[in-house]
């Protein structure tokens, strides 16, 4: 995995936990030692008390570099390798490793999985980007934050941090149920950010979002929506979102990850034409 990219505060966090696991003070301290992380932090006395302390000083600086023999890496990246390379992959420790699994999926990445020493058991060996870099999905996921906070989105906002939490706690279904609420309520926001009373008046999302097509912000000739039961994007993709209700069982993590990652381009595509139409409008 490429040192410049950036792991955030849950997967870090998660790492950190699975590090609580090391046998020894001295391991723990030899790692703090040998990366340089001793000049920030102390050992606190007991394993536990200091991977709180380097929970809380790396969710703080996940960028800052810190010298390896691969060279420099970002604190980070460093503590998830770092568990990856000293802690088993057992049934003890199966819930963190999972919990991490989910962590990384939301940042864009994955776990690389191999088979050691001839085992049968895939084990996991390392972390990698889960999209080429041109698709920026972790990138668009923060601009997609940044762009619903400036524009006071709360409700999108809350959705679509509902739909990661379920997603991170293995609640497929909810987070599916999360990520079509979440489309709806940006769509409906938008409309009520760009025309005002016009949108007020609409009783309902879909009446908003027609409202969108009728006044240009969603194309109908380009197929972007539709009325009725055309093959139209967003339609399509609210029905695709979450087809089969809120039951446990009927959808897996790959299922739910696929969704959100749908969903945050949407989002930011839509967010972003929203920008530029604002100062346009009839």
């Amino acid at each position: 995995m490429q040192a410049n990219l950036t792991l955030k505060r849950g997967a870090i966090s998660t790492a950190c936990d699975l590090l609580e696991y090391i046998t020894t003070n001295a391991e723990l301290e030899g790692i703090l030692i040998e990366y340089g992380i001793s000049d920030h932090l102390s050992a606190a006395g007991s394993i536990a008390k200091t991977i709180l302390a380097l929970k809380g000083f790396a969710t703080r600086n996940p960028d800052q570099q810190f010298q390896t023999d691969f060279g420099p890496k970002p604190l980070g990246l460093l503590l998830v390798e770092e568990a990856i390379n000293r802690i088993e992959q057992s049934s003890r420790t199966e819930k963190l490793w999972k919990k991490l699994e989910r962590y990384l999926n939301i940042d864009g990445y994955a776990f690389l999985r191999e088979s050691l020493d001839d085992w049968d058991t895939l084990r996991i060996t390392a972390i990698l980007p889960a999209m080429p870099s041109f698709a920026e999905i972790p990138q668009a996921s923060d601009e997609v934050d940044i762009l619903l906070e400036k524009n006071d989105f709360s409700v999108a906002k809350r959705h679509l941090t509902s739909a990661r939490d379920n997603l991170v706690q293995g609640d497929w279904e909810a987070a599916n149920s999360q990520c079509r609420t979440f489309l709806e309520a940006l769509t409906d926001a938008i409309a009520d950010n760009l025309y005002g009373s016009d949108s007020l008046s609409k009783s309902g999302g879909l009446q908003k979002r027609q409202l969108l097509a009728d006044r240009g912000f969603l194309s109908r000739d380009k197929h972007e929506f539709g009325d009725g039961n055309g093959q139209t994007f967003l339609p399509g993709l609210a029905r695709l979102l979450h087809p089969d209700g809120a039951h446990p069982g009927i959808s897996t993590q790959d299922d739910a990850m696929f969704r959100l990652q749908l969903v945050v381009v949407t989002a930011h595509w839509l967010l972003k034409r929203l920008e530029s139409n604002k100062g346009r409008v009839e």
